[in-house]
């Protein structure tokens, strides 16, 4: 069968365009699908970017709360008695004879318990109404239960906390003086302290509280007892935190 030259005009254009359909589907269009995943692959990485960027310009932020918190830390522990002087005897004894140097007394001996865990509580009062139950019922319009709530408030707070754990050691100390002032003098000086030693007991010796004005005038040249007292003390102590590295390291 011959075409005619429009025949052939036809069946060319019409080639032409089945050649262009083909290769839209075979080339053109995986690219464009690979362009589309491309930009969204580019978005992801540009907002991870935006994130990362947000991160890093929050470290100097991140450092100074570290850095803060750190030094609270300190300043909390600092009340606490140094654990170097706590857990060393001969440090012990140094720092316990600075209070009886000031307070003109003499350690005769200085023995110490083994040192333990303990928790430190804290100390709060908690107010108790008399037949409370019964105040509850007579309380119709709940102005009572609103003050009772606000009289709770501080040590309902209290006791939800964590109690903390240190440590602790326990000393007995037996002082000599040449008055009994002297020894009124190293308790004050070991109360007013403002590290944490807290004094369980005291046993005094040798002590004259008050004259007693009808007892025989005594002998000048008979030697009188010291003054003595026995101290049981107990000392707290925390481990101090080592100072955080906040430089970026690769």
């Amino acid at each position: 069968m011959k075409l005619n030259y429009r025949d052939r005009i036809v069946i060319g254009v019409l080639l032409a365009l089945v050649l262009l359909l083909g290769g839209f589907f075979l080339l053109i269009k995986p690219a464009n699908e690979d362009i589309k995943s491309n930009k969204a692959e580019l978005s992801t990485l540009e907002s991870s970017q935006a994130e990362v960027d947000k991160q890093i310009a929050e470290i100097p932020g991140i450092k100074d709360d570290i850095t803060e918190s750190y030094n609270n830390g300190i300043k909390y522990t600092e009340t606490f008695v140094d654990y170097n002087n706590f857990n060393n005897p001969r440090k012990l004894d140094q720092y316990m004879q600075s209070f009886a140097t000031d307070s003109k007394v003499k350690i005769m001996s200085l023995v110490a318990d083994t040192m333990t865990e303990s928790t430190l509580s804290y100390y709060y009062f908690t107010p108790t109404f008399v037949a409370e139950e019964m105040l509850k019922q007579a309380d119709i319009n709940g102005s009572q239960a609103k003050l009772t709530a606000e009289s709770k408030a501080e040590s309902d707070s209290l006791a939800d906390r964590t109690a903390e754990n240190v440590i602790q050691a326990k000393y007995t100390i037996t002082v000599t003086g040449e008055e009994k002032e002297d020894i009124w003098n190293y308790m004050k000086a070991i109360e007013e302290q403002e590290e944490t030693i807290l004094i369980n007991s005291v046993t005094l010796q040798n002590i004259v509280l008050k004259e007693d004005k009808n007892a025989e005038p005594e002998d000048e040249e008979e030697e009188k007892p010291l003054p003595t007292a026995v101290f049981e003390v107990t000392l707290y102590s925390v481990y101090e935190m080592d100072e955080p590295n906040l430089e970026m390291t690769k």
